[in-house]
Order: C-alpha cells, then sequence, then structure tokens
C-alpha cells in the first residue's frame, strides 16, 4: 500500500510510489480540467452573482474582481440559509444558532474566495501499475476525480487515502493483464518476471 502522503501544497502531476509482490504502483495527481465552480458543483454554498459590473447590493461582498465585473456573495441570504439549514464551522457546536449561521457563512465566503483567486484546485488521483518496465494499467483507468486541493486548512491527507482505495483494484487489473500477456495464471504473476511481449503480439 501507499505509505509516503502526497504533500501538504500539490501540483499537477505529483506522484507517490510503493512497491507490491513485485508491482510497481504510481499514484498521480491531476488538476481536473472541469472549471465549473463550487458553488455550481454542489450544495451548501451561499448566492454568488454571475458576472456584472453593478454595485454591490446590501449585505453582498466582492468574491472576485476582474476589471470593471465583479462576483459577488450574498453573505447576507448565506447567514440565513446557513441558520436555516443548520450550518456550522469550527469551532462547531458553539454559540448560539445565529452565530454559528455566521461563522458558518465567513467560512463559505473564505472558501469560495479562495478558489476564485486560484488557490485551491479540484483533482483527480490516479493509479498506474507497472512490472519489469512494463506499463500493464492505463494513465486514467483507475481514478477518481473532483477532489479538493489545497483547500483553505486541509493537508491534502485525503489523496493519500484515495489512492489506498484505488490501488487494489488496479493491481487485480494489472495480473489479468500479465496473465493474458504471457498466458500464466494469476496466481502465477506474483513470482515470474514479466517481459514486454514480442512485437507484433497482443
Amino acid at each position: 500500500m501507499f505509505t509516503t502522503p502526497f504533500d501538504s501544497y500539490v501540483t499537477d502531476g505529483d506522484t507517490i510510489e510503493c512497491e507490491v509482490d513485485g508491482f510497481t504502483a504510481v499514484a498521480t495527481l491531476h488538476v481536473d480540467d472541469d472549471t465549473t465552480p463550487p458553488w455550481e458543483r454542489e450544495d451548501g454554498h451561499g448566492p454568488v452573482s454571475d458576472w456584472t459590473s453593478r454595485e454591490p447590493r446590501k449585505g453582498e461582498r466582492v468574491l472576485k474582481q476582474d476589471g470593471g465585473f465583479y462576483r459577488y456573495y450574498d453573505f447576507d441570504a448565506a447567514v440565513k440559509i446557513a441558520k436555516k439549514d443548520g450550518w456550522d464551522a469550527e469551532p462547531y457546536g458553539v454559540g448560539t444558532p445565529d452565530e454559528r449561521a455566521k461563522r458558518a457563512a465567513e467560512r463559505d465566503f473564505k472558501v469560495l474566495k479562495a478558489w476564485c483567486d486560484d488557490e485551491w484546485h479540484y483533482f483527480g488521483v490516479a493509479v498506474t501499475v507497472s512490472k519489469a518496465d512494463v506499463e500493464l494499467v492505463g494513465k486514467y483507468e483507475h481514478a477518481m476525480w473532483r477532489i479538493d486541493g489545497n483547500y483553505p486548512d486541509s493537508d491534502n491527507s485525503y489523496f493519500l487515502q484515495v489512492a489506498n482505495e484505488l490501488l487494489p483494484v488496479a493491481l487485480e487489473a494489472a495480473r489479468k493483464k500479465v496473465a493474458a500477456l504471457t498466458g500464466a495464471t494469476l496466481a502465477e504473476t506474483d513470482e515470474d518476471e514479466v517481459k514486454p511481449p514480442t512485437p507484433g503480439f497482443g
């Protein structure tokens, strides 16, 4: 299994590696190309405006500015939603419902602003497997996407967990590929050296 975690700050292409029964497994981080913003991808966020040139309304905060255009976060509306739906943020359970709702809205604003400022992104984790320098698993064949990377106050430890969840299936696929290439049984693939297929084979 993978034991070395990814760094607390990650970038596209970062990897970790492990050896299992003679197989080399590599977990690679890939930036998710889907740039849909968090408030459109998932529930649990306050209202965010489209790009506009108007002045902010009462209760709105500037989430992102680009020249004379703005995205606004409706903080007052977010507090009302947070109170209605029972949102909270650290320190959890502290304070009145109004205080918890305001704290949760502050946290939500911080998270969304950080995304708008390119401080965190969505990533995918992909696990590949090789043996004796033969690639046995495709680049994105065993992957999980839409994972928060460099999320505010996060250490990115979840990437290691995901890599280990993907590893058994990727290894099984690699063993089946070895068996197909060599004619060996799956049990034998843990012991036999894998050689590249001859030209024209497969």
